[in-house]
């Protein structure tokens, strides 16, 4: 019996000597070897919204390209995690394990945030977190307080991110590689520059109009860092009234403010034409829409036929990027808002608009000139020591 326990005694002795040899070996190559992420941002607050067009910059710290805070994910040639690094810092530890970068930029960095992204097991997971639309209303993208303020959303807190996948090759022979990661905005800009009204050819040639308010209606309030827009359901347009629209029946505004007052400009008395130029415009910053019930910005004010009638509030949606609306040819993308571009509308009303934002209005009623700009891409370069 002692000659048994024996033997078994040392048989387990070295079934665990093995196991953990095993265990030693799957742990040195699963960290792999260390390695230092050492980033270089590359990357300005929007006074108003009636000044002049914000200006696109690649400086570090200034207008449309700010970075305040980023969470960088280090993934392996399986896209599973090996670093997630939530304290914006631009020297990271990591291994050489890693193949992909993800960047996640002006992230709320709040506890939470932080605890969800560091949670994340892979790139899907990374990608499938969200950005909400209302933190655009702060000049570092941190704080959605100012959303049922109108016109309060900041050039300075754009979220953004980028990714380069099969990176730090050179980690097979060395510690050391380098990476550019480009950095593009997950929102659009919709710009309206020039506001115009000419009723001499139409069916009512002494008629005028004064301009209440500009809004945005069918907007997506929700996008993941992977790109994927959604509304939510608080936002689904619905009834005759735009549910960012914030003026009421006369056109003066609403006592109570909603939470998506921020993509309104507030009550307007503009009154003569021209309401709007260059100098003095009004844009809003909305996730990418497809065509489904597309993204419209809608000008409404008191039609009058003649100058002895009392008026009517009517409405002028204008479907961003529509191929009947536009002077200009759109043959692709037709209805269809996409990241990191500019559309820029110049508007003259020609007759009469509608009751209901909802309404499309007719080719013949206002003449949409509008241009398509990518904005500047912001850029990381990373290198490996």
């Amino acid at each position: 019996m002692n000659k048994n326990y024996l033997i078994i005694g040392v048989l387990m002795s070295f079934l665990m000597m093995s196991s953990c040899t095993s265990s030693d070996t799957e742990e040195k190559t699963s960290s792999g070897n260390p390695a230092i992420v050492n980033l270089s941002l590359g990357l300005q607050t929007r006074a108003s919204s009636t000044s002049a067009m914000p200006t696109s910059s690649a400086t570090y710290g200034t207008g449309e390209g700010k970075v305040a805070a980023f969470y960088v994910g280090l993934f392996d040639g399986n896209q599973g995690k090996v670093t997630i690094d939530t304290q914006s810092e631009t020297s990271i530890s990591t291994t050489t394990q890693s193949r992909n970068i993800l960047v996640a930029a002006n992230t709320i960095n709040t506890t939470g945030d932080k605890t969800a992204f560091s949670g994340c097991a892979s790139m899907n997971a990374f990608k499938a977190l969200t950005a909400d639309l209302s933190y655009t209303t702060s000049t570092n993208g941190q704080s959605n307080t100012a959303r049922n303020t109108t016109n309060s959303q900041a050039m300075t807190g754009l979220p953004m991110a980028g990714e380069v996948d099969n990176c730090f090759a050179s980690f097979a022979t060395s510690n050391a590689s380098s990476v550019t990661v480009p950095l593009g905005r997950l929102v659009a800009r919709i710009d309206l520059n020039s506001l115009t009204s000419d009723f001499t050819s139409s069916a009512y040639p002494s008629a005028s109009f004064a301009v209440n308010e500009i809004f945005m209606y069918n907007v997506n309030d929700i996008c993941s860092y992977g790109g994927t827009p959604s509304q939510s359901s608080t936002l689904t347009e619905s009834g005759t009234v735009g549910k960012c629209e914030q003026t009421d029946a006369t056109g003066a505004i609403n006592s109570s403010l909603n939470n998506y007052a921020y993509l309104s400009s507030g009550a307007l008395t503009l009154s003569t034409s021209p309401y709007l130029t260059s100098t003095t415009p009004y844009y809003f910053y909305v996730f990418p829409h497809s065509a489904t019930s597309p993204t419209k910005l809608v000008i409404k004010g008191r039609f009058k036929t003649s100058g002895t009638d009392t008026g009517t509030i009517l409405y002028y949606p204008i479907i961003i990027n529509d191929a009947a609306m536009s002077q200009e040819t759109i043959t692709t993308d037709n209805d269809v808002v996409k990241a990191n571009n500019i559309y820029s509308l110049s508007v003259s009303l020609k007759g009469r608009g509608v009751t209901d934002p909802s309404q499309n209005i007719t080719p013949a009623t206002a003449t949409v000139t509008l241009t398509v700009t990518d904005w500047t891409v912001n850029t990381q370069t990373v290198v490996i020591k």
